[in-house]
Parts: C-alpha cells; sequence; structure tokens
C-alpha cells in the first residue's frame, strides 16, 4: 500500500544558520523519516511498518508500507518524528549540540539547563500564529520555587500539585486552573491470570468488587472536592486513544467495583479456597501507588483472601512485572507507549511482549488486528470501543487513578488549553496576554 503526501506551499526554514530561510523540500522530509527509522534508535519503532519514503520532486513524497496502517498519519504528525536538515545533521553529526533550526512558529533564541527561550518566527507560514512574541520556559524543580514565582507574577502561568493549586487559588481570586487527565497514565493495576486463584475469572472479579472505583479529589482538610470539573482523576484502560469518543464511558466501569456483598457472593460460588498468601507487588513510582496497593490488601482481606504488599524498585518492576510476569497482582506505572495499536499489540494481544497478565482471548487478538488495518474512522471507533468491553470484562488489567496534570495561570492569560495529543504542543501558539 502506498500513500502519496504534498508539501504545503511557502515553508521555509528559519532564517538561521546553516539554513538561512531556504524552502522546505521533500527531500528534507525523507531525509529525517530514514534518518528516525534507523534501526536503534529511539524512536524506530513508530516506522517499523513502514517499507520506503520516496521523494518525488520537491514537493511530494511517497509512502510504501509493509502493510495497512490506520495510524499513519498520526505517527507521522508524532512530536517525535521531526522534520530536521542534512545541513544541520551534518554541522556536528548529530544534534545534541545543535544547530536547532527548523520550520515551526518559534526560534530558539537561548537554551541552558534552566530556561530555553523562545522568539517568534517572523517567516513561519501561517501569517496569524503565534499570538505571542516569545516564550520563555523555566525549569524550576521546587514547587514551593514555582508557586513563589506565580504569586510575585514573576510567573504568569505554572504547573503544580493539585493541594497547591487549591492553596493558591483560594488566596488569589485572579489565578485559574486546569487540570488536563491522561487516561493512558496512573496507577496501572495487573492480575496474573496464570496463577491460582487469579486464574479463576470469578475471582478476580471478586477482587475487583473489593477494590474502591475511585478515591477521588480532596481538599487541604481531606474533604471530598465536589466541584471536580477542572481536573479529572479516575478509572481506565489505560488505552492511548486520541479521539475521546472512542473511549468507553465510565458508567460501564462503576458496577465492577466497590460491592463487597456481591463480591463474597461470587467467592462462595466459585469454589473458593483460601490461598496461603497473594502478593501486591508495587513498584516505588511514589506515594500513591504504594497507597494504591495498600488500599487493595485492605479490600482483599475484607473479603477474606490474605494480601501481602511488596514493594519493589522501578527497575526490578520494569524487570520482573512487565516482561518476565513474576506477580500475583501488581502496581505501578504504565508501559510507555503512546501509539493505540502499538499498545495493543504490545499489551493485549496475547502474543505481546509485554502481556504478562497471561491474558489470552483470540477475540481480542481478531479486533485488535482488525483496527490496525481499519481506516474508516467510525468503524474503527466500534472496534476499538469493542475490544475494551473485553478486556473490561476479562478482569486483569487497568488505571485505578489516571493522571491528571494540573496548570494554574493568571486571568491576564488567555486560551491556555494544555492538550498534548501525542506530544502536539500547537496549543501554545494560540495563547494571549491582556496588559497588566
Amino acid at each position: 500500500m502506498t500513500f502519496k503526501i504534498e508539501l504545503r506551499e511557502g515553508v521555509v526554514w528559519q532564517n538561521t544558520p546553516p539554513l538561512n530561510g531556504r524552502p522546505l523540500t521533500a527531500q528534507d522530509v525523507v531525509f529525517s523519516l530514514n534518518r528516525q527509522a534507523t534501526v536503534g534508535y529511539p524512536n524506530s519503532a513508530l516506522f517499523s511498518n513502514i517499507a520506503e519514503f520516496t521523494a518525488v520532486g520537491e514537493r511530494e513524497i511517497l509512502i510504501r508500507l509493509e502493510s495497512p496502517d490506520s495510524e499513519l498519519l498520526e505517527k507521522l504528525a508524532d512530536a517525535h518524528s521531526r522534520i530536521v536538515s542534512p545541513e544541520a545533521v551534518g554541522v556536528n553529526g548529530d544534534l545534541r549540540r545543535g544547530p536547532t533550526v527548523g520550520t515551526g512558529p518559534w526560534i530558539a533564541n537561548q537554551i541552558l539547563a534552566d530556561i530555553t527561550r523562545l522568539i517568534v518566527n517572523p517567516d513561519y507560514y501561517d501569517d496569524n500564529l503565534p499570538y505571542l512574541d516569545g516564550l520563555d520556559i523555566q525549569v524550576m524543580q521546587s514547587e514551593q520555587v514555582r508557586i513563589a514565582g506565580m504569586r510575585s507574577k514573576i510567573i504568569d502561568l505554572a504547573q503544580a500539585s493539585l493541594s497547591s493549586v487549591i492553596n493558591t487559588t483560594e488566596q488569589f481570586e485572579e489565578i485559574q486552573w486546569v487540570g488536563v487527565e491522561n487516561p493512558a497514565a496512573g496507577v496501572e493495576v495487573m492480575i496474573n491470570t496464570a496463577r491460582s486463584p487469579m486464574d479463576k475469572q470469578a475471582v478476580r472479579e471478586a477482587m475487583m468488587l473489593s477494590w474502591p472505583y475511585e478515591r477521588g479529589t480532596t481538599d487541604l482538610d481531606g474533604n471530598p472536592l465536589i466541584d471536580t470539573k477542572n481536573a479529572v482523576s479516575g478509572f481506565s484502560l489505560g488505552l492511548p486513544i486520541l479521539n475521546p469518543d472512542w473511549l468507553l464511558p465510565s458508567e460501564n466501569y462503576m458496577s465492577l467495583f466497590q460491592n463487597l456483598d456481591r463480591a463474597k457472593s461470587l467467592l462462595a460460588n466459585s469454589e473458593f479456597e483460601p490461598a496461603d498468601n497473594v502478593v501486591i507487588r508495587v513498584g516505588e513510582y511514589g506515594q500513591e501507588y504504594i497507597d494504591q496497593a495498600n488500599s487493595m490488601a485492605e479490600g482483599l482481606a475484607s473479603i477474606g483472601i490474605d494480601a501481602e504488599v511488596e514493594r519493589v524498585s522501578t527497575r526490578v518492576f520494569g524487570d520482573e512485572v512487565w516482561l518476565s510476569g513474576e506477580y500475583d497482582i501488581a502496581v505501578g506505572a504504565p508501559p510507555p507507549v503512546s501509539s493505540t495499536t502499538a499498545y495493543l499489540f504490545a499489551v493485549h494481544h496475547s502474543a505481546g511482549p509485554w502481556n504478562s497478565t497471561g491474558y489470552a482471548d483470540p477475540e481480542i487478538d481478531r479486533l485488535i488486528e482488525a483496527q490496525a488495518r481499519e481506516y474508516d474512522i467510525v468503524k474503527r471507533g466500534e472496534l476499538l470501543l469493542e475490544i475494551q468491553r473485553r478486556i473490561l470484562a476479562g478482569s486483569y488489567r487497568f488505571i485505578a487513578s489516571t493522571r491528571t496534570t494540573n496548570w494554574m495561570f493568571w486571568d491576564y492569560v488567555h486560551d491556555f488549553n494544555p492538550i498534548t495529543p501525542r506530544g502536539d504542543t500547537d496549543f501554545l501558539t494560540r495563547v494571549w496576554l491582556t496588559p497588566r
């Protein structure tokens, strides 16, 4: 299968050495994509299904696939798929030391360990963007320093924990905030279906019913935060799906959790015999992971299943849990995969290298393979929803608390909408300020 892509007219490289404002060509694009696809390069897997890139003239690129790929355009638009020039790479043999030259809306004016200073590109192909003249992106490891910078208006917007955001916005009415949920990140739970007693479907269902559906967001005093319209922290199946219409609605999950009577009934009818001990291995990714594991152990104890929590380093978790499946129940971070298809093949396909739960369903395999070659977005969405239903029905892998990134910003900052699908930062071109 072959695709043809045509470059937009009028796109030029930024007017800095060694490009000096020359036009972007199809040869630049093919050079960049072939470079990224080099075996052993960090992001080469994005293009593992592409057989060949070919430049036709100055503005056309032909892409030949090994097999149909419904995510081709997503992979080409991924933030890792950067277009670079042969001249820039040729200066030092790689781009670790620069020069940093692109065709985008911002020119890198200064790059230091603690700050990146960007100025507007006057030759950007879209004359209307960006709205700002420049950006200073400061790296501040200390949250308290970021908060102090916000309060003194040295910083216009900052990332912070939810408790710090609530504290600050309660004291400064002019400071607003937003939380952006990532359904593919957070506290993941895995149940090893190859080990007893988790090899019984009814036991896995009972285990989930002993656990809370959502711990919820609280204020500084630990009271439930009722108004959560700005920040969502809940349940997901961990699939990195860009289209929210393709995500299974939350009402599908609620009945599967927090019902001790139902859990005990399932165990009684499944001829369950208490095991000597069930071990919950939790990676040292942060306190929320430890809290999740302890909460799950308490839930299991309430239905007669003894559980021990074992804390392991992130390295051990990666080697022994992700890859080797050495666990009864595991709590940790999900695998770092940004592609829906790559995630499904690696984690949920019966032959997947990260399918450490041991769960196998021929119908899930068939659906994963079908959605990978389905170009009709409506049909692909239906396939992905059915995959999620079957994963949920298997009761073996989910994210108990999705990760939400919280931002606060002064009320003179407008149209700040930090949605970053596959690493995209285009939203920054539409941010603007009113005079202070």
